[in-house]
This record gives structure tokens, C-alpha cells and sequence, in this order.
């Protein structure tokens, strides 16, 4: 093979490799020529291109942004973080690059757009509808629905597609958020006084019938062991009345060994004259 040979094959690979260009089936591409555009490629496969042209290439699948926390004030007048994401897709990526030029800056411009919607959207609802979807089942779908119908409207000269737009939570701000549980704590505080002064009550009240109960108690068990007292008392006298009609002089002796157990005991001292009318059984028993 001669030099010239050579030269012409080599010459002939590198127009081929600075002209031919690839495009993924996940991309699209834009044919620049000294910074202008020339041709826009959504074909997948091998294309070709004058050598001093660029390519430069755009995503084609479903892109996702998720967007820093976004501060709303509420129809009645409540300031709330959202937390919002948007899913997106590159339709033009002609006007991409007319407008922004690269991927990254179509995505900072269209999540200004959407951060805007949403504070449109939401600032017309209260934070109970927000929050909770208020009276109504589907409000909050009805909401982001309504968010991606407005940011999709308002995008379309970017070049791009909002297809759905998600809120993954709603927050108040951090010092609102410590004057909701402060309130909350006290709220909950006079709840639990309110609880405790009502079992305070519910105890002395308990206490009381328990006291007026026992007194009762106490007193009929007194009555009736005063009755049974008297009653055993009754009898015993009218034992002892029988006894001493039967027998005086038993009856006599028997009541005073009755004396002598109840007044002398171990180590008693008792100061009286041995012939007293006390001791006469004593001194019988020596007889």
C-alpha cells in the first residue's frame, strides 16, 4: 500500500469519526453549527454530521426534580413548608437550548415554575384542607391535579412536559411549630388538671361514704354487742339469783373465789385485817 493510499484512508477515518454520532434510544440530540442549532434527532441509531458541527444531547426519558421546601401562605392566612417533587420529560430540545441552553438550567427554570403553581394552587385552601383534604374525598388529589394541569400550561415555551407533580409533606415553619406544641402542651396540661382535680374530687367522695360507712358500722356492731353484753348479763344474773335462792351459802362461797381471782394476783399486796368479813371463808378452811 502506497503513502498516498495511507493518507486518503486516514484522512477518510477521521471524517467518518468527527462526522458519524451516536444516539441511545434514551437520548435525543441537537446539531449545532458554531453554537446555532441545525437539526434536531429523536431517532435512535447511527447519524451523520458535517465535521465542524456539535451534538449536543438531551434526555429523553422521565426526568425527576425534587424541588428545595417551598413557602405557601394558606387562604387563611397560615404559613406552611411544602415539600414538593415533579416528574418531566424534554419534548423540544430545541427550545431547551434556546432558552436555557443545557438540561440542568430547562430543570432550574421549570421547578421555579411549578414552586410558583403550587403556592397559587394552595394559597387558595385553608390548612385543614391542605392537611387533611377537609369535606371534600379527593381534594387532595383534585389539588395536584390542578398544579400540574397550570405548571404543564405555563412550560411549554422551555420545551418541556410537567407529567406529575406530588406534595410528600406539608410543614409549618419551625417557630410556628414550637407555638403549635407549646399550645398543645398546655392544652393537654389543663386536660390532665382538669383529670386529676376530677379524681381528687371522686376520691373524697369516696372517702367520706367509706368513713360515713365505717362509723355505721362501728356503731351497730357496738349496739348489737351491748345487746348481746346485756343479754348475757341478764342471765347470768338471773343464774345467780337461782343459785342463791337454791343455795345462799354455796352461792356466797362461789362469789368470793370470784373476789379472790380478780383482786389477788402474783406479787399483789393488800392491806386488811385478817378477820375481815373478806377473808371469812379463808378462815373457815382452817377450821
Amino acid at each position: 500500500m502506497g503513502i498516498k493510499s495511507s493518507i486518503f484512508i486516514a484522512v477518510l477515518v477521521f471524517l467518518v469519526s468527527t462526522s458519524a454520532f451516536i444516539v441511545d434510544q434514551r437520548e435525543q440530540a441537537l446539531v449545532l453549527q458554531f453554537g446555532n442549532p441545525k437539526d434536531v434527532v429523536k431517532d435512535a441509531g447511527l447519524h451523520f454530521k458535517f465535521p465542524w458541527q456539535s451534538v449536543t444531547l438531551f434526555d429523553k426519558r422521565l426526568l425527576e426534580s425534587d424541588a428545595m421546601p417551598n413557602e405557601v401562605i394558606t387562604k387563611d392566612k397560615k404559613t406552611i413548608l411544602v415539600d414538593n417533587y415533579t416528574r418531566w420529560k424534554i419534548v423540544d430540545p430545541l427550545l431547551v437550548y434556546q432558552v436555557a441552553r443545557t438540561q440542568e438550567g430547562v430543570s432550574s427554570r421549570m421547578q421555579d415554575v411549578v414552586r410558583g403553581k403550587v403556592r397559587e394552587v394552595l394559597g387558595q385552601h385553608t390548612l385543614h384542607e391542605i392537611v387533611s383534604g377537609g369535606e371534600k374525598e379527593n381534594l387532595r388529589k383534585e389539588l395536584m391535579l390542578s398544579i400540574r394541569e397550570r405548571a404543564d400550561k405555563a412550560v411549554h415555551d422551555l420545551g418541556v412536559e410537567v407529567v406529575d407533580v406530588r406534595i410528600k409533606r406539608a410543614d409549618l415553619p419551625p417557630e410556628n411549630s414550637n407555638a403549635v406544641f407549646s399550645r398543645m402542651k398546655a392544652e393537654r396540661q389543663r386536660i390532665a388538671q382538669e383529670y386529676r382535680s376530677e379524681g381528687e374530687e371522686a376520691a373524697r367522695e369516696i372517702r367520706a361514704v367509706a368513713e360515713k360507712t365505717r362509723k355505721v358500722l362501728i356503731a351497730e356492731a357496738y349496739r348489737n354487742a351491748e345487746m348481746i353484753r346485756g343479754r348475757a348479763d341478764a342471765k347470768v344474773t338471773r343464774i345467780f339469783a337461782a343459785v342463791h335462792q337454791k343455795d345462799p351459802e354455796f352461792y356466797a362461797f362461789t362469789r368470793s373465789l370470784e373476789a379472790y381471782r380478780n383482786s389477788v394476783g402474783e406479787g399483789t399486796r393488800l392491806v386488811i385485817s385478817p378477820n375481815s368479813e373478806f377473808f371469812r371463808f379463808f378462815n373457815q378452811a382452817g377450821k
